[in-house]
């Protein structure tokens, strides 16, 4: 009987996601540093220590497809927290996973602030990066839209406080990145917390 392969047990699909994570990482590091425009493909292939070839293997769209997946990773990794949170509320779910935010931004000098908006710079130009933003946005506010209406919130509401949550918190990022203090990000945090309190409905 054959031996059914997995991905774990086969030695060059590992090898290949290894690459393609140190691609990402590597992007991100420079993005993050540099932005968008200021990063080209040599540079995220030096610091992956990654083969052209491979690049293009695994982004055959060359650094907007990056960016696009650069984006999706970060986004995943919010509503992760999200998912993560052991929280009772939306409102208390919000002030935890902000602090972590807001120490993460602390930890990097203010550098994943404003990568969105990096990124949105560049939508004439790469339209598919701007769609990539705006898909994340869609999905964060989406996620703490079905968490608000599990709270008890009515739907409408529960969509334009979760729109507003996450405006909140892109603008305070923003704002904190110009002051280069989290300050404003933890304010932001609280004032979305305080938004998501169905008792104040």
């Amino acid at each position: 009987m054959p031996t059914r392969k997995t991905f774990a047990s086969n030695p060059a699909q590992n090898d290949a996601a290894d690459t393609r994570t140190r691609i990402l990482a590597a992007a991100l590091k420079l993005f993050r540093k540099h932005g968008y425009h200021g990063v080209g493909l040599n540079d995220i292939l030096e610091l992956a220590q990654a083969p052209k070839g491979s690049l293009y293997h695994h982004f055959p769209g060359g650094k907007e497809e990056i960016g696009v997946a650069v984006v999706d990773q970060i986004a995943k990794g919010i509503l992760g927290l999200f998912a993560a949170s052991r929280a009772r509320s939306t409102a208390a779910m919000i002030a935890q996973v902000g602090e972590q935010m807001a120490q993460t931004i602390e930890r990097t000098n203010h550098e994943l602030c404003a990568l969105y908006t990096a990124f949105l710079a560049e939508r004439s130009s790469s339209p598919d990066l701007g769609n990539a933003v705006a898909k994340a946005y869609a999905e964060m506010t989406g996620s703490l839209k079905a968490r608000l209406v599990a709270d008890g919130m009515p739907a409408k509401l529960a969509k334009d406080r979760a729109s507003f949550v996450v405006m909140l918190l892109e603008g305070g990022a923003t704002i904190a990145q110009a002051q280069q203090s989290v300050a404003p990000f933890r304010l932001a945090v609280k004032q979305a917390a305080l938004l998501c309190d169905v008792a104040l409905k």
